[in-house]
């Protein structure tokens, strides 16, 4: 996070307010106030804040919060009705002053009226979001069913709602926070009855609280105070302790960093072979640290095998091709990895790109690229004057094959000598099941801007982050280069079982890669062997049409399949266990990738 943490103030009772309307609303320690819709009364009238006008900011300062005695699932008729009465007033005062969000605790075991009506909400183009606040502890899976239970109710606008964590005496364990931090969790509601004086009586909270804050900033959660200040320092006292917490931080990753904004954004893949790549896409992925070290590594090993000179003679110089060169980065791992290891090569550039071609041309004016030699041509059509000791690419994507490595690659292996090596020389995808409500709501979003396209038959690039990984990733599809096999068939499919090892929700499944360069030098967005600080690949995520609702021990059966015609390749999936959903992306009518330009 580059911005300050976002703390607020939340006010319980109107006669809070109304000794100092100015200070609560203009107060300029915290970034936001919590303020009761109505009072809280046993009559359950309405009874709001009294002003001459609504002047103050209250579309990003005001969060107007339900009177917590409303209770329109009641069983008793009369309470019912006043709670409905009220429920509504409520909202229809929320949108007429204009409140950021409005605020309402979820503690009711059963809410199925409550989503009814809060359903009507929503449905008005008016209706502004709602956070619902819910009480955890460690041990918080009942709570996390009364949300899950009631999510499920709303036909429709789920991406209007998130929960607000309630924090009590004891903090929720590691697995029960997993399964919250898959919904859409925007707030953490912090009592002050849970903060300790320090030696010097300034407010601090246990360990384990720290903890907890620390990880909601990872998770750019809204922190709202509220309680009475029960050790006399003032409340912004405890907002600078927040701050404290804040500034305390552990640094963001690299990785971290390139991503920030990118969270849960549906991207969708590149097409570099039916498409041309631009500037600024060549630009980003040329920033990784990372990805270029390795290539380099992997060449400056494979010349040391291959040109390494003989007891008393001189070093074997390699012909290396680099193959979809872009605008160049592999030219400069080659050159190196020559430098490096004192073998000689003789480097040909193959590139189809004629945007990139200019630069490429251009390079070769530098006397250090003066004996490159630039093919403009397909790699798949060139016919060259000798054969590589090494052919040299970056065609990897976020699924390893989803960007037609496997095709492009195969079309070139005859540019090899007999005995030539591919750079990468092995490359395996990886899928895991998850939960990730916001990811999902991206999915309907997605479905509602573009109703020509069924949004959960595509694949997508997404930096995950929301997400609770269900069981281990296992391998997908593998891919070796270069293949001496008589007949060469990329078409796959797999059957893979999981298990759910906790009651969730699953709303997909996540698509990762790791690719052998060389021997023992891998580059890999597999969680567990995630190359450190690289960034130039995002996981893909392939949705569920519907989600589906498990149970612990319930076995998750994924069937995918990669298909080949005459143009085109795509995915098609399908989950047959617990709940058989209809194939996804059949005969790749939403979701493929063009053979040719």
């Amino acid at each position: 996070m580059s911005c300050d943490p976002v703390c607020g103030i939340e006010y319980k009772s109107i006669s809070d307010i109304e000794k100092d309307q100015n200070e609560v609303f203009q107060n300029q320690q915290f970034a936001f106030v919590a303020v009761p819709l109505s009072d809280t009364n046993a009559e359950l009238s309405f009874k709001p804040l009294e002003m001459y006008n609504y002047q103050y900011d209250w579309s990003s300062k005001v969060i107007g919060v339900l009177p917590s005695n409303v209770n329109v699932d009641s069983s008793d008729p009369e309470l019912r009705q006043k709670s409905e009465i009220l429920l509504k007033k409520c909202l229809k005062l929320a949108c007429y002053i204009g409140t950021n969000t409005i605020l309402i605790n979820l503690n009711n075991d059963t809410n199925t009226n409550l989503a009814r009506l809060i359903a009507y909400h929503l449905h008005d183009s008016h209706g502004k979001p709602i956070w619902f606040r819910i009480v955890v502890n460690e041990d918080s899976e009942k709570e996390w069913h009364r949300w899950n239970t009631f999510l499920s109710l709303l036909p429709s606008h789920q991406n209007k709602v998130a929960v607000v964590l309630e924090l009590s005496e004891t903090v929720p364990q590691d697995a029960d926070m997993s399964r919250w931090y898959s919904e859409v969790v925007l707030g953490v509601s912090l009592p002050t009855s849970l903060f300790i004086p320090n030696k010097s009586n300034y407010p601090v909270l246990r360990r384990e609280f720290q903890q907890f804050i620390k990880h909601a900033f990872k998770n750019r959660t809204q922190i709202i105070l509220h309680g009475k200040d029960l050790i006399g320092e003032g409340m912004d006292a405890y907002q600078k302790y927040i701050y404290h917490l804040y500034e305390s931080r552990e640094p963001l990753t690299v990785y971290e960093e390139f991503s920030k904004g990118y969270e849960e954004l549906l991207q969708i893949p590149l097409q570099p072979l039916k498409d041309n790549l631009d500037n600024a896409t060549y630009e980003i992925f040329e920033k990784d640290p990372i990805k270029y070290k390795q290539y380099e590594e992997a060449v400056y090993q494979i010349l040391l095998d291959r040109g390494s000179p003989p007891p008393g003679g001189k070093p074997i110089q390699q012909v290396v091709m680099v193959v979809g060169a872009g605008r160049g980065p592999l030219i400069r791992c080659s050159l190196n990895a020559s430098n490096r290891s004192k073998v000689p090569i003789k480097l040909y550039a193959v590139e189809k790109n004629e945007s990139a071609l200019i630069i490429l041309r251009n390079l070769v004016k530098d006397p250090l690229f003066a004996d490159v030699s630039i093919i403009d041509s397909d790699m798949r059509d060139w016919h060259p004057p000798e054969k590589a000791d090494i052919l040299v690419s970056e065609l990897l994507g976020s699924f390893s094959d989803n960007e037609l490595s496997p095709e492009c690659l195969d079309g070139a292996q005859r540019l090899l000598k007999s005995d030539g090596l591919s750079v990468p020389s092995e490359y395996t995808s990886y899928v895991a099941p998850i939960s990730s409500r916001k990811l999902y709501n991206n999915v309907v979003t997605q479905g509602q801007q573009n109703p020509d396209e069924v949004a959960a038959h595509m694949g997508y690039v997404v930096r995950l982050h929301g997400v609770n990984v269900l069981d281990k990733v296992q391998p997908c599809f593998t891919f070796t280069h270069p293949k001496h096999d008589q007949v060469i068939d990329n078409s796959r499919h797999v059957a893979l079982e999981f298990s759910a090892g906790i009651d969730t929700v699953l709303h997909g499944f996540a698509g990762y890669f790791d690719a052998k360069l060389y021997r023992d030098v891998h580059i890999s967005i597999h969680p567990d062997t995630h190359s450190k600080d690289m960034f130039s690949w995002f996981p893909m995520f392939f949705p569920v049409r519907e989600p589906v609702q498990l149970r612990k021990g319930d076995k998750i059966v994924l069937d995918f399949w990669r298909v080949i015609d005459d143009t085109k390749v795509w995915y098609e999936w399908a989950l047959t266990k617990p709940a058989p959903q209809p194939i996804h992306n059949s005969r790749g009518v939403t979701y493929w990738i063009g053979l040719f330009s």
